[in-house]
């Protein structure tokens, strides 16, 4: 890319807000997940994912990658992984949040469709590097409290402004769950 062209790209990059937005579904002591895969089928919660990441950018670990098996389509898989050797066909390898940010921020700007979201997928660790960057966290609580597991970092809840969206009653195996979209009370860390 030309030097001035790159430059364009640049100041238009710096002028568009980006922002962050944190999906994820956690029991109610914060586990999210095995280490491999989803620990409870929801009725819906897929389908609203779905709904809530298409046409945006994922940044997820390795293992939450590899747990789901394939790039989703519709959405560009960053990937933060310390294996420098690591690749998967549709994935996009980084070293760090800030790397991933990047890509995120310059895959947005070329599919030009107007989208500004950034979306941090998990796991453990990426959503504790992630959740400073994050304005809204768009969750599904579960009730259930598995002993062991990868948990979502303790944050306080305080700071966020809370609304239920929706509810569902537990029903035979499948444990009770609620959707909620949180706003952080005070700014985000800038993604600009």
């Amino acid at each position: 890319m030309k030097a001035s062209m790159k430059k364009q790209a640049t100041n238009f990059q710096m002028a568009r807000s980006f922002h962050m937005v944190c999906v994820v579904a956690m029991a109610k002591n914060r586990v999210i997940g095995d280490g491999n895969d989803l620990l409870w089928q929801l009725p819906g919660d897929l389908k609203r994912v779905k709904q809530l990441t298409m046409g945006c950018p994922l940044i997820m670990g390795r293992r939450t990658f590899d747990s789901i098996g394939r790039a989703l389509p519709g959405r560009l898989s960053v990937v933060m992984t310390r294996d420098k050797h690591w690749r998967a066909d549709g994935a996009v390898p980084v070293a760090s949040l800030a790397a991933a940010i990047d890509v995120a921020k310059d895959w947005l700007i070329e599919q030009k469709l107007g989208e500004n979201r950034i979306i941090l997928f998990g796991g453990g660790q990426i959503y504790k590097a992630g959740l400073p960057y994050c304005r809204t966290m768009e969750a599904t609580f579960v009730d259930a409290e598995p002993s062991v597991g990868v948990k979502f970092p303790a944050f306080n809840s305080r700071e966020w402004n809370d609304k239920l969206l929706q509810q569902f009653a537990a029903e035979g195996d499948m444990p009770g769950f609620s959707y909620h979209h949180l706003t952080r009370k005070r700014d985000a860390l800038s993604l600009n």
